[in-house]
């Protein structure tokens, strides 16, 4: 009987210990995906981006973006797209921190550029059709041939009319990184899709529209923008 106690308990133990093992593995391997992650935003690279956005104080947003911009166009169906990686972001935090005169804290930016360290973020100016374009707006990424839609998006409700007469659309997208390499090469499709009503209206009345007479360039039904980011390139 006590031989058979003995042989139980040391059943169990073992089983403990594969499950220890177990769980310690997996600790572990969750801590090395992690460490990949933290490695963007080390205390060298953060002080880097610090000095960048400092040095930028009183810059245009504009001109501050521009090197982690894609720039296609001022016409319909085009625009800009700018890529926050975690270093533009620090440095944007710096360059207001500065502009403000404050003394910008490592600390505080290190906790607010890890909030983002999974996800791919974009800021996007796009022209649209209508007013209500950005309502119909719609963005997705290419990766390795495989869609992947955005886990955050903002568009306004209404366009910006500005005075070239575009109906100016300014938007945010963010997408989960988790199966994107800091190296690939991905492309940002920003889609405005028809008006409905407009759509089957025109389809009733199409013979009507052969004696218009259209002045300037008529911006297309449907309209998909691509920028394309080669994500090596960009700090």
């Amino acid at each position: 009987m006590n031989i058979f106690i003995t042989m139980n308990k040391t059943k169990i133990k073992s089983q403990i210990l594969v499950i220890l093992t177990i769980l310690l593995g997996i600790f572990y391997g969750c801590s090395g995906k992690k460490q990949s992650f933290v490695q963007n935003i080390d205390d060298k690279t953060l002080q880097e981006a610090i000095e960048y956005g400092k040095s930028k104080a009183g810059v245009s947003a504009y001109e501050f973006m521009e090197p982690w911009s894609v720039y296609l166009g001022y016409e319909f169906g085009k625009g800009r797209a700018v890529y926050l990686s975690p270093f533009l972001q620090a440095a944007q935090i710096a360059k207001n921190a500065k502009e403000k005169r404050i003394n910008p804290d490592i600390n505080i930016i290190k906790k607010v550029v890890a909030t983002k360290l999974n996800t791919l973020d974009f800021l996007v100016t796009t022209y649209g059709n209508e007013p209500d374009a950005p309502r119909r707006t719609k963005a997705y990424l290419i990766y390795n041939n495989m869609k992947i839609d955005p886990i955050y998006s903002h568009f306004p409700p209404y366009s910006e009319f500005n005075r070239d007469y575009y109906h100016q659309i300014n938007g945010e997208v963010r997408f989960s990184a988790r199966d994107i390499p800091r190296n690939a090469i991905v492309k940002l499709y920003i889609e405005i899709a028809p008006k409905k009503e407009k759509k089957e209206e025109q389809h009733r009345n199409h013979h009507d529209h052969e004696h218009e007479i259209v002045v300037g360039k008529v911006a297309p039904e449907r309209i998909l923008t691509e920028f394309v980011f080669d994500l090596s390139k960009y700090k």
